[in-house]
């Protein structure tokens, strides 16, 4: 099987650090080559050198460029991405920014305090998105 590139881009290195743990632990039987990048500019080079992700999870709010910022850049860049599954992960944003996010062909999960309930729904957009087989562990 070949590996899911993902690219994670998030300005939090402890989120990403949990996060892509977490997902390794939901998806035994499926293999992930994570490209993390802490900002938007981060996640434009990494896709210059050519990455080819099955999925762009990104952040809303971050340094140097917003999730949207970086959004319309990849459409702008990368045309061959068009097709990508992305989702922004980010606490509370709003409606006004829910549908600028999904006016960008974008899903937005909430990251939740309660991980349990986050976690159940990322598996559940990851089984719908990629087709992957999801096996919740406990925490």
């Amino acid at each position: 099987m070949a590996k899911i590139a993902v690219l994670l881009v998030d300005d939090e290195e402890d989120f990403r650090f949990i996060f892509i743990r977490q997902i390794k632990r939901f998806f035994p039987d499926s293999e992930f080559e994570f490209f993390e990048a802490g900002d938007g500019e981060k996640a434009l080079e990494l896709l210059r050198t050519g990455i080819k992700p099955y999925i762009i999870i990104l952040d809303y709010t971050m340094p140097k460029m917003s999730g949207t910022e970086l959004l319309r850049t990849i459409d702008r860049e990368h045309g061959n991405l068009l097709h990508v599954p992305r989702v922004v992960l980010s606490g509370y944003i709003g409606e006004d920014a829910i549908r600028e996010v999904e006016s960008l062909r974008c899903d937005y999960i909430e990251k939740s305090m309660n991980t349990k309930v986050f976690y159940q729904q990322f598996c559940r957009y990851l089984t719908e998105k990629l087709g992957l087989s999801c096996k919740p562990t406990t925490p």
